[in-house]
Parts: C-alpha cells; sequence; structure tokens
C-alpha cells in the first residue's frame, strides 16, 4: 500500500513538473502571441487559448482511459498534417523568439546562403517524416 502511495505520488510530481514546464515555455516565450502575430491572426488568441487547453485535457483523459477513435487513414491524414504545420510554426516561433538563426548566420558567416541551409533543414524534416510515416 505505501509502495502505491509513492508511486502516486512521484506519478503526481511529475505531471506537475511538466504541466509547469510547458505552460512557462508557452506563456514566458509568448509562443501563441508570436504565432498569431506571424501568421496575422492576432483577434483569434483568446480562441489558440481556449483550443490549447481543451487538446491537453481531452487527451490526457483520452490516455487515462485508453480511448481510440479508430478512424481511417483518409481522416488521420489530414488531422496529421494541421497537427504538423502547427508543430512547424511552433518551432519556427520558437527559434525566432530565441534568435537562433541570426546567431547561426553570425557564427558560420553565411550570409544570405543561411536561406539554402534552412530550406534543406525544412525539406530534410519533412521527407525524413514522410519516410517514416510511410515505410515504417
Amino acid at each position: 500500500m505505501i509502495i502505491k502511495l509513492i508511486l502516486i505520488l512521484i506519478g503526481l510530481s511529475g505531471g506537475i513538473l511538466v504541466g509547469t514546464a510547458l505552460a512557462s515555455f508557452i506563456t514566458l516565450l509568448d509562443i501563441v502571441p508570436r504565432l498569431a502575430q506571424v501568421s496575422d491572426t492576432s483577434f483569434l488568441i483568446p480562441f489558440y487559448q481556449l483550443v490549447m487547453t481543451l487538446s491537453i485535457v481531452v487527451v490526457t483523459l483520452s490516455h487515462f482511459f485508453e480511448y481510440s477513435l479508430h478512424l481511417t487513414k483518409y481522416i488521420t491524414m489530414p488531422i496529421g498534417l494541421i497537427i504538423g504545420v502547427f508543430v512547424g510554426l511552433l518551432a519556427a516561433a520558437l527559434a525566432e523568439v530565441l534568435n537562433v538563426i541570426p546567431i547561426l548566420e553570425r557564427r558560420t558567416k553565411l550570409g544570405k546562403k543561411i536561406y539554402y541551409c534552412l530550406l534543406g533543414i525544412s525539406l530534410g524534416k519533412v521527407f525524413g517524416s514522410l519516410f517514416y510515416w510511410l515505410k515504417m
């Protein structure tokens, strides 16, 4: 009984830690407002926040109750594409917020050739993901 309580405490502590880290990551780096600014949809920020909160709750509950929708691949492919676009936008916003690209350009002295590096990274990610999901 004591071991189960300790495991519950450890699991709850880990969940609180991860949730707090994610919330501070999104809040402190202004990820949502920056994404809205880049996509010119600042008027939808409250909607974005609601969707993110509801998504976290629904996914958490689906993991707890081991619920699955059993959708066909024709339905899941557009959903996966939308999720991929969001993750790509999130990564781009994070890179922009942290000024990764100017630092990379300064350190490597690539100048205008940095465009080709970014294009290569993007295409590599796309083709690698497609290979993984279609072949594996």
